[in-house]
């Protein structure tokens, strides 16, 4: 698509950058028919319009070759923290998570019920509102001089410095925060972050988890935080403290 195509549903604004035609009238036609405020355009213009407006979630075509795709997950990521989605082929699990690797949240099949597609999107939608305090619990969590705060979302490390977490990531670590010294399986951490991902869920968890490593560990391949547990899942091995 040449330019930019609007679609206005209702408050929650989607970005649609999907090249087959078929898919993006599909889901084009389900996001619309269900109150979402679409927008329909292509790559390179996305990040035009990331750059000048906001946007909730941006749904974006993963397919091979992967290469076009995982350069635009990377752009997106770089410019922003909005919540990324791909749509991908049930057989492509190389897909699922080279594009979790480069900062998508979650993938939803090409193929598949309307129903639960629709369900994942808006738990996403649901996870990832910026500065949307938690109902349950939005008390301060702080370890070893690292600040998170449920309430904003937000992580400072112990300089102060904010450091941005995709909501996956942010969802896992604020689990492990919650249950620190307890081992939470994968099937836990799926739970907690809610994004009904496509492909094998615990290949899903252990990239969030590979990642969120990158952005708070000393040394990523000696974790000293988040700690793997054989056969059982991850615990954030210290003390955490509530404000």
């Amino acid at each position: 698509m040449r330019k930019d195509k609007r679609i206005t549903g209702s408050s929650k604004v989607v970005l649609v950058v999907i090249d087959d035609e078929e898919t993006r009238r599909r889901f084009a036609s389900l996001l619309i028919s269900h109150g979402y405020d679409v927008h329909l355009t292509n790559a390179t213009l996305a990040l035009r319009l990331l750059r000048i407006r906001s946007f909730d979630l941006v749904v974006a075509e993963g397919k091979q070759p992967s290469a076009e795709c995982l350069q635009f997950c990377r752009q997106v990521r770089s410019m922003s923290d909005i919540a990324l989605v791909l749509i991908v082929d049930r057989h492509h699990d190389s897909i699922v998570v080279e594009g979790l690797n480069a900062g998508a949240d979650a993938c939803v099949l090409r193929v598949g019920e309307e129903d639960a597609t629709l369900a994942r999107l808006r738990s996403i939608l649901r996870r990832a509102s910026s500065g949307r305090a938690r109902v349950e619990d939005t008390r301060v969590l702080v370890f070893d001089g690292w600040r998170i705060d449920p309430g904003k979302r937000t992580l400072h490390d112990r300089d102060g410095q904010p450091r941005t977490l995709t909501a996956g990531e942010f969802d896992i670590l604020l689990a492990l925060a919650r249950n620190s010294g307890r081992v939470l399986s994968r099937e836990e951490l799926l739970e907690a972050t809610r994004f009904g991902l496509a492909g094998p869920s615990e290949r899903s968890i252990d990239v969030h988890v590979r990642r969120l490593r990158q952005k708070i560990e000393p040394d990523p391949d000696e974790p000293t935080y988040v700690k793997t547990v054989r056969l059982g899942g991850y615990l954030l091995a210290y003390t955490v403290e509530i404000e």
